[in-house]
């Protein structure tokens, strides 16, 4: 009777799991930022335009010294992509860039790629950055 149970368990798991997998189910965008609330700060990237993928990739590839030192998290939503998120409404329908805080609190906003230019900046000139640049010895080159 034991063994019957068992595979019948996992009889239900294997045909539940093709299910469950296709399902359509959203990731709450404002929870998946929550999720990092005074351990990352957040740059999300949300667009339609190509052009801008490539710039934006290049710079945390480029800069991933200076990002992982200023705990820097980089989430990207591309074209349909935005489908699979349910997204709070100061980014709805809204293309750009946005760097959040510590807080999870938007500290700065550009529709282009222009935030990339001045992010280091902005972000050093925050109290808590200031008090972990005395802590931090490490330098990027």
């Amino acid at each position: 009777m034991k063994n019957r149970i068992k595979v019948l368990c996992l009889l239900l798991t294997l045909l539940m799991f093709p299910m469950m997998s296709n399902s359509s189910v959203k990731i709450n965008l404002e929870e998946y930022i929550n999720s990092f609330s005074w351990d990352k700060r957040i740059v999300l990237f949300i667009t339609k335009d190509i052009h801008f993928i490539n710039e934006t990739d290049d710079f945390f590839k480029t800069n991933s010294c200076e990002n992982e030192a200023r705990n820097l998290k980089y989430i990207r939503i591309v074209g349909d992509d935005i489908n699979k998120y349910i997204v709070p409404d100061r980014y709805k329908n809204k293309y750009g860039l946005w760097l959040i805080g510590y807080d999870g609190g938007d500290k700065s906003y550009s529709n282009d790629t222009s935030l990339l230019k001045e992010i280091h900046n902005i972000i050093d000139t925050m109290p808590i950055r200031k008090s972990e640049m005395t802590e931090q010895n490490e330098k990027c080159n």
